[in-house]
């Protein structure tokens, strides 16, 4: 009877460990998704950020661009750059 009444102990003991194992386990799957969304819109943020220091750069360019004369031939690249990105962006948009 000794034997039945400790082997029951132990089992009780290791259901106690899984137990607190799956709670601290639950609690770090939690913290876990909290950080990964944090991440994901700091990623957005970031992503858009870029769009717009692109779009700054483009404006640079281009105002650079005009601004010399002589250059009209690297005004025609810029533009037919610029013209490219905008249909490639109707086409993703038209998908």
């Amino acid at each position: 009877m000794k034997d039945a009444s400790t082997l029951i102990s132990g089992i009780y003991y290791k259901i106690k460990l899984l137990v607190e194992s799956n709670t601290r386990l639950t609690e770090e799957i939690e913290s876990l998704k909290h950080q990964n969304s944090k991440l994901k819109d700091e990623l957005i943020s970031q992503d858009e950020h870029l769009v717009k220091l692109q779009q700054d750069l483009d404006v640079i360019k281009i105002t650079k661009t005009m601004s010399s004369e002589d250059d009209k031939e690297s005004t025609k690249i810029v533009i037919d750059e610029l013209v490219r990105r905008i249909d490639n962006s109707l086409n993703l948009l038209n998908k």
